[in-house]
């Protein structure tokens, strides 16, 4: 048959007659039929359908390709899909073709692909049935291969010769998730294992470390191991290794053994201070109290050895475990030696001074540090070239790239305007090279897109569109007037968006020489000495700024701005700057609780959400229309502060949806060191936004809060007691956890903000009393107390500290009435 007719069976999809007639040919006709094939799939992959005809390719492949070189890669290109049990199937077909073949380098193909196959990514079942059915017993033992078998086919372990991948199974990486459920398994890899080499392995993957999921799967195979106390013995050093930085599940099952073989008396006490040392590093309390308590009970007959281990607690950040260690080493101290006497009194200085006291000790009062100085960082210098300008943009996108910046979007933007202006050719030549990596950003699209992502994406892609011809002066004055009609936008994102959609549609319609509102200050501010030499420039070169990056201009312009410092200027820019600068005035914020229902089907009952919010009269009376932020799910969010950096509440009254959402993103949460930066009042929706910062379910998140907090301190801006206020009006709502924002606020006051937080703790504390972690809150608040020494009380504290027993929350209650009596 000729390849016309294949060609034809090819295209026609029709994969059991395509198999049929290549089983039937001659070794003559395969070999021309191969070359002409490979020709005609070199074209069909550079054509508009190379997405077609994925199963009869592969077909066609394994049909004829004369060797496993050729047939490994094409096989890996044309994944199909469909059950290898269907005998009409396109996988059935292929390995029916390689078994009717039966060529020499099958094994050489088993090789190929098993090596290819990818550890992650794609799952290809089609090149695991080929795998599987002609590697015999030698199956491959790359990571891909024993992954996948691990995920589809745990069965295939007990063929023979597949004991070989046993020991993969402990080495590869990503192999423990499969342990988790998988009972057989483990049961199989202990029964068909050398069982030292089994224990062995499962150790030195414990002591690697991994995600959650491996851990688990390899602390499951511990458990099925089921280690005599002779095994942990022997591997004392093991489970030592797993003590300091494991995963704490993995640190707990190190303990839990370590524990047998001491209480078995095989244990040297030296290696028990050693793995006492080790666990005080850590920040997990339970796992410490258990590791102390457990010390404690060696503290009659080794006195001065339990007293210097536990003395590492000392230096612990948790007040609550530096007094257990305390009071470990009070109940012994009679009994020290004077050597070890001296010595715990020299850490103990560095104890809080309660602490101190409990052990006979003055304090050394403990080091504070100052607020460091704010000052608003210059503009950086624009972009001078067109390869420096691609250069900034090829770093908006790819793999790495994060939320775009003001600073790099204003360069940006003001860099694409002026050199359209200057040598358009050129800036689209630069630009081809990005458009051919991204081909999307020249897809169909609209100047008013909902986002202010796509918003900028239109701008690079204006670079590349037909210039609209010129019009007169009357009708590009006419169309000023017009788009100036539209130029105010309501939200701060559809600000942002119609700027950068006026800019894209500017590019090609009536393209300006430069833009009058980019920034001089990375806070966002613009000089008004900077844009009064932008506009009287314009003005002798007769041309007006597009009218939305006029009013930018002038919401950039800082707060005491008067209209007589644009008197000068005699053009419509100048007049209309005179008139908003005499109209200025500050909306009220006000926090409110929005409610709203939900049905997730047809006959259950709604879901009743209630949420805070911050309102603006005037401005805005729904912050509730961006429930779910469907609009603001944007990487330029950080970029919002600087389109109103002198009306921060503003700001934060319009990002508060999103950060009340977005909690379990990063990428939200820059908005908050940039709206510190800002200017304006700071009032509830201010303080709103930064809570919902410090609840932020990721350490990156929680962290750009605080660094936002430490701005607003230096700048003398930072209201302790008012944030408090909606701290713990959210915790009450239970909308916060207390471990996530105790951590940020102790971070804040070390950092030389602590008579601030203490404002905040101490506005918090009767709000949450009631609270589940209150302990980690009032911790924090003895600590304040003993470095600010505010005196007075707190409402509620006293009977909290007069409470029976010695709950962690009593404890530290009766630290902090001390502390502040």
């Amino acid at each position: 048959m000729s390849f016309d007719g294949i060609r034809a069976l090819i295209e026609s999809d029709q994969v059991p007659r395509l198999a049929e007639v290549l089983r039937n040919l001659t070794p003559g006709e395969r070999k021309t039929c191969a070359a002409e094939l490979v020709a005609y799939e070199k074209k069909h992959r550079a054509g508009d359908e190379r997405w077609r005809h994925h199963p009869s390719l592969a077909v066609a492949g394994a049909g004829l390709l004369p060797s496993a070189a050729t047939l490994a890669p094409w096989l890996l290109r044309y994944q199909v899909f469909a059950h290898v049990r269907n005998p009409n199937s396109a996988p059935a077909a292929v390995i029916g073709l390689l078994r009717h073949r039966e060529p020499l380098w099958l094994p050489d193909l088993v090789a190929r692909l098993g090596a290819r196959m990818q550890s992650r990514g794609l799952i290809r079942d089609d090149l695991m049935r080929v795998v599987l059915e002609f590697c015999g017993e030698n199956p491959p033992d790359s990571d891909g291969f024993v992954l996948r078998l691990l995920e589809h086919d745990r069965g295939a372990l007990r063929r023979p010769g597949f004991e070989v991948l046993f020991p993969r199974v402990l080495e590869v990486q990503g192999a423990g998730a499969f342990l988790v459920d998988a009972r057989e398994l483990r049961e199989l890899l202990v029964e068909r294992m050398d069982r030292a080499l089994l224990l062995d392995g499962c150790l030195a993957r414990l002591q690697q470390g991994g995600s959650a999921a491996d851990m688990a799967g390899f602390l499951a195979l511990h458990r099925t191991i089921d280690v005599t106390p002779d095994e942990a013995a022997g591997h004392v050093r093991d489970y030592l290794a797993m003590l300091p930085d494991s995963r704490s599940t993995v640190a707990t099952t190190a303990q839990e053994r370590l524990r047998q073989v001491d209480e078995a008396g095989g244990l040297d006490f030296a290696l028990l201070a050693e793995a006492s040392r080790r666990v005080f590093g850590r920040t997990e309390k339970k796992l410490v109290r258990t590791q102390l308590t457990w010390l404690g009970k060696h503290a009659r007959t080794r006195p001065d050895e339990v007293a210097l281990a536990a003395a590492d607690l000392f230096a612990h950040e948790s007040g609550d475990l530096r007094g257990q260690a305390v009071k470990l080493v009070a109940q012994h101290q009679k009994r020290l030696s004077d050597a070890t006497r001296s010595e715990l009194m020299a850490f103990a200085e560095h104890l809080p001074a309660d602490l101190a006291a409990q052990l006979g000790v003055e304090a050394v009062a403990e080091e504070t540090f100052a607020l460091a100085p704010y000052a608003p960082a210059p503009w950086p210098d624009p972009i001078g070239t067109i390869d420096e300008l691609t250069g900034e943009v090829h770093g908006l996108f790819g793999r790495n790239a994060g939320p775009v910046d003001v600073v790099t979007a204003e360069r940006v933007l003001e860099a694409v305007v002026r050199f359209a202006w200057q040598d358009g050719e050129s800036l689209v030549k630069a630009f081809a090279p990005l458009h051919e990596k991204y081909p999307w950003i020249l897809g169909p699209s609209s100047y008013e897109s909902r986002d202010c992502w796509s918003a900028f994406i239109s701008v690079l892609r204006a670079v590349s569109r037909p210039k609209a011809p010129s019009r007169s002066v009357l009708d590009a004055a006419r169309a000023w007037v017009k788009q100036f009609k539209r130029a105010e936008a309501g939200s701060v994102s559809e600000h942002l968006t119609q700027r950068l959609g006026e800019i894209a549609k500017g590019l090609v319609t009536s393209p300006r020489p430069a833009l009058v509102s980019t920034p001089t200050s990375t806070s966002g501010l613009l000089d008004a000495t900077t844009l009064l030499e932008r506009l009287a420039k314009a003005d002798a070169e007769n041309w007006e700024p597009w009218p939305r990056d006029l009013r930018q201009a002038y919401h950039r312009l800082p707060r005491g701005t008067r209209p007589e410092d644009f008197a000068s200027l005699r053009t419509n820019s100048g007049k209309l700057l005179r008139e908003w600068l005499g109209d200025l005035t500050d909306p009220v914020a006000e926090i409110v609780e929005r409610t709203r229902e939900e049905r997730h089907g047809q006959y259950t009952r709604p879901t009743v959400h209630k949420r805070l919010f911050a309102t603006l009269t005037p401005g805005l009376p729904d912050p509730e229309r961006d429930w779910h932020a469907g609009n603001t799910w944007a990487s330029m969010l950080a970029c919002w502060p600087a389109v109103l950096p002198a009306q921060r509440e503003v700001v934060a009254a319009y990002a508060v949806p999103t950060l009340a959402i977005a909690r379990d993103s990063s990428d939200t949460l820059p908005v908050l060191p940039a709206l510190a930066e800002a200017d304006g009042p700071i009032g509830p929706a201010t303080h709103l936004a930064f809570a919902y910062g410090l609840g932020a379910s990721q350490t990156v998140a929680r962290a750009q809060a605080t660094d936002g907090l430490l701005i607003l301190a230096a700048r003398d801006q930072l209201d302790g007691k008012a944030l408090g206020e909606v701290v713990g009006l959210l915790l009450e709502r239970g909308e916060l956890a207390l471990t996530r924002v105790v951590p940020c606020l102790r971070d804040v006051a070390r950092s030389g903000a602590a008579p601030q937080i203490w404002d905040l703790a101490a506005a918090v504390l009767p709000r949450t009393w009631s609270h589940n972690r209150v302990a980690d809150l009032v911790e924090l608040a003895v600590d304040l107390a003993q470095q600010v020494k505010p005196g007075g009380s707190l409402d509620g504290l006293a009977e909290v500290a007069a409470r029976k027993g010695s709950s962690r929350t009593v404890v530290q209650a009766r630290r902090l009435a001390a502390a502040l009596s």
